[in-house]
């Protein structure tokens, strides 16, 4: 199931330059590659960026749908500060 989320976070991702480059190398990839989960329950999992300090947590970001993961550069940026 494709949310309004997803679609929003392709379009700002399509609309940077050289974006488009980058999706296609990727997905050129797996031209050949299927993948059907067993329940479609499965389909529906999503991931999320993380930061711990020991058993704290220090940021959480939930994916709310397909393509909607958190920037990684401001991941790292939040990682660093977080280690200083």
């Amino acid at each position: 199931m494709i949310r309004p989320a997803t679609a929003f976070r392709f379009k700002d991702r399509f609309s940077q330059p050289g974006s488009m480059k980058s999706l296609f190398e990727v997905l050129g990839k797996w031209k050949d590659a299927v993948y059907i989960p067993p329940k479609i329950e499965q389909s529906t999992n999503h991931g999320g960026t993380f930061i711990f300090r020991n058993d704290e947590v220090l940021f959480a970001h939930y994916d709310e749908s397909p393509g909607t993961h958190f920037d990684p550069n401001e991941a790292v940026k939040l990682a660093i500060e977080a280690a200083n």
